[in-house]
């Protein structure tokens, strides 16, 4: 295009192309728009009143004979304390304790009575619980005291 270019050349033609694109985006998208709103699209299903669900999902439990306070797997929650000087020892238990599926409740350092090895304090109804601790940590096992945790096992790390 050399030379001089005519008002039908600078504004009809550009004018024109723009006015198309935008007429064919919203054609397109008004299409779209109501093809994802058409009622005929979608199956109609029907639910009785009285159908029981085909694959029922087991809600909260209202049995009085579950413990609130267990994990899935049955066991008491744990309380870390770390009982040395070292930092970090309650952090990196509780880090193994939850790959192992533990729930951990508390983590932190240990402020009562000096232990020299690693201790398991356990409520009254927590010894299976605390035994399988036992086993994972190599801690030796203590009933807790009244003024402890009666909902969880205490772990006190000396290492």
């Amino acid at each position: 295009m050399t030379g001089r270019q005519t008002f039908h050349q600078k504004v009809t033609i550009p004018l024109v192309v723009i006015l198309t694109t935008v007429f064919s985006l919203f054609f397109v998208g008004n299409k779209l728009w109501k093809a994802g709103s058409d009622p005929v699209a979608e199956p109609v299903v029907e639910i009785s009143a009285t159908a029981a669900p085909i694959n029922p999902v087991p809600g909260p439990s209202t049995d009085a004979s579950v413990d609130p306070n267990l994990d899935v797997i049955g066991r008491l929650p744990v309380l870390v304390f770390n009982g040395t000087e070292t930092p970090g020892l309650a952090k990196s238990m509780s880090d193994e304790l939850a790959i192992a599926d533990w729930v951990v409740e508390e983590t932190g350092n240990w402020t009562g009575k000096p232990v020299t090895e690693t201790t398991i304090f356990y409520p009254a109804d927590g010894l299976s619980s605390a035994e399988e601790l036992a086993t994972q940590t190599g801690g030796v096992l203590v009933e807790a005291s009244p003024e402890m945790s009666k909902t969880a096992l205490t772990l006190v790390i000396f290492k």
